[in-house]
């Protein structure tokens, strides 16, 4: 709170509280006014030594305390008894206003300690409370005793530094961000909670764009130090953060904002119409060949068999034309290695859940695009054992409330295929794998018998395919989105702050994954129709064999 002043309004707010403090500790009516009295003469007089106070609250309760004992000396020689609680209240002959500000400063001064590192706490511990001496601090943390006359001078330095701040960071606000990774991670480290732990996400935003020492992140999240270190730490190994100016952080990927999500689907919403039309036209021409394949799921509905294959084809062009992209100009990047064995970048965005109700920037349609042409990703899979598959997880299948779909496994599929092609009966332990391919929607069982509602090929049947597949990559040519790449990576590289390294700016103002708003264009333009709800569930999802 800043700017008090003793007004009416306060002391409408507190004059029952204090005068219920005075009553439950006279127990009389007319002493209980005196000392009210005495607590809003002492609490006016204590305002006026104070810009601004935090926690107004507790301020003023300690006043109620401290002129309770003050009134109670003066008055105890006219008492004939009393209550053996107020003994606790009790202390020798002192000035409230004084006795407050120094509560106040000893309770700065322990929150200003939890803000050190740990050696710095360590040291201050020992040195103040404990009362060692610098040659015993020297020998248990087996420092030079110069270091820790060092040290000891630099928390002196930082304690007066926090003690003499005016400000507070009271209005600081927790945020979030919504995380996901290009690339591979390691199970152990997970990304560091990134995206699930808020206490991780704030570190990030609070470095994101500064240069912050351990105990600035400490005071900017108000939280001790002993609690963000072991992040920090972790962080610092993923390379998510990195150590500049010897002891300072800063955040070391870039996060965007919605703002940059809605740019992507303006862009998709303005340019992909012609691209799609394209891929369509093709597919449309070839489509009887396709279906005479006559692999598993080849007797399902086109549109819904256009939602798999056609993402089969565009994932493979749009990768070609980003390699000719930077291959065009002379860039030469790899995704990032990580300490923990991981390989990828890392794909952050601040979440804002009031950003829709106040932009005036973007019209309804490029919202509403902007929506369909993203997804949680795009997942290949390759089990060693020649069996791969792709699944793309799109606004349609999100829209039925699954946000990430369990699909590692092609082996299994590819199980239950030979039992269909061979017209074989389940062993007890396939019947397991058909029950949870079931529950996820991608196979169902008619007499006994499962039958797959995705599509799957041999190797035989994705030669086949294959051929096809040429024939429209020769058409379409393998390049076909080096322009629409080129022409947004011009638009976006503005938006990237200057301080995220080279190697983040290539890899995100080149990153555009028309996959997604190719199959949105050719629905909302009646080329595909949208798929059913118990379709979405198993979109965008083909399953193959290469050996």
């Amino acid at each position: 709170m800043s700017e008090i002043e003793f007004s009416n309004d306060l002391i409408k707010r507190y004059a029952k509280k204090i005068m219920g403090f005075a009553y439950t500790k006279t127990h009389n009516q007319q002493m209980a006014e005196d000392l009210s009295q005495d607590i809003l003469l002492s609490l006016a007089t204590s305002l006026r030594r104070h810009e601004s106070i935090a926690d107004l609250d507790g301020f003023v309760y300690t006043i109620c305390s401290y002129t309770w004992s003050k009134y109670f000396r003066n008055n105890k020689k006219h008492w004939n008894n009393l209550d053996v609680d107020t003994l606790l209240d009790l202390q020798d002959e002192c000035n409230v206003e004084e006795d407050v500000r120094n509560k106040m400063l000893l309770e700065k001064l322990r929150v200003e300690i939890a803000y050190l590192t740990k050696l710095h706490r360590e040291i201050t511990i020992m040195f103040y409370y404990e009362n060692r001496t610098g040659n015993e601090i020297s020998r248990i943390l087996k420092l030079p005793h110069s270091t820790v006359r060092w040290h000891l001078g630099e928390i002196k330095k930082k304690l007066k530094a926090g003690m003499e701040m005016t400000t507070n960071n009271l209005n600081y606000v927790p945020q979030r961000i919504m995380a996901g990774h290009d690339g591979y991670t390691c199970e152990e480290y997970n990304q560091c909670g990134l995206g699930t732990d808020r206490l991780v996400d704030n570190i990030c935003l609070a470095c994101y764009g500064k240069k912050l020492t351990l105990e600035e992140i400490a005071r900017t999240l108000m939280v001790a130090s002993g609690y963000i270190e072991n992040h920090i730490n972790r962080l610092v190994y993923m390379d998510y953060l990195r150590i500049v100016d010897k002891n300072k952080y800063t955040t070391n990927f870039f996060i965007e904002t919605i703002r940059h999500s809605i740019l992507a689907g303006k862009y998709h919403y303005h340019n992909i119409g012609d691209y799609a039309q394209r891929i369509y036209d093709v597919f449309d021409r070839k489509y009887e060949r396709i279906k005479d394949i006559g692999f598993l799921g080849s007797d399902l509905d086109q549109d819904f068999m256009l939602w798999s294959i056609i993402p089969l084809v565009t994932n493979r062009i749009y990768y070609r034309s980003k390699s000719e992209v930077l291959r065009k100009n002379n860039i030469d990047t790899d995704t990032p290695k990580h300490k923990d064995g991981s390989q990828h970048w890392v794909c952050a965005t601040l979440c804002d859940d009031t950003y829709f109700d106040t932009q005036t920037e973007f019209i309804k349609e490029e919202i509403d695009f902007y929506h369909k042409s993203r997804g949680n990703g795009i997942k290949t899979r390759n089990d060693g054992l020649g069996n791969q598959s792709l699944q793309l997880d799109s606004y349609a299948t999100i829209q039925t409330g699954i946000h990430w779909r369990n699909f590692d496994s092609p082996i299994t599929v590819n199980r239950i295929a030979q039992l269909i092609r061979k017209e074989e009966l389940p062993n007890d332990h396939d019947k397991l794998m058909i029950a949870e391919l079931a529950e996820q929607g991608y196979v169902k069982v008619v007499d006994e018998r499962p039958r797959l509602l995705i599509p799957c090929l041999s190797k035989s049947e994705y030669d086949q395919l294959n051929v096809i597949l040429e024939e429209i990559y020769a058409e379409l040519g393998e390049e076909m989105f080096v322009e629409y790449i080129e022409n947004y990576a011009k638009i976006f590289e503005n938006e990237i702050p200057d301080f995220i390294t080279s190697a983040e700016r290539i890899y995100h103002k080149y990153k555009i994954y028309p996959q997604y708003a190719v199959l949105y264009w050719l629905s909302d333009h009646n080329r595909l129709r949208y798929p059913t709800k118990e379709e979405a569930k198993r979109l965008c999802t083909l399953v193959w064999s290469n050996q």
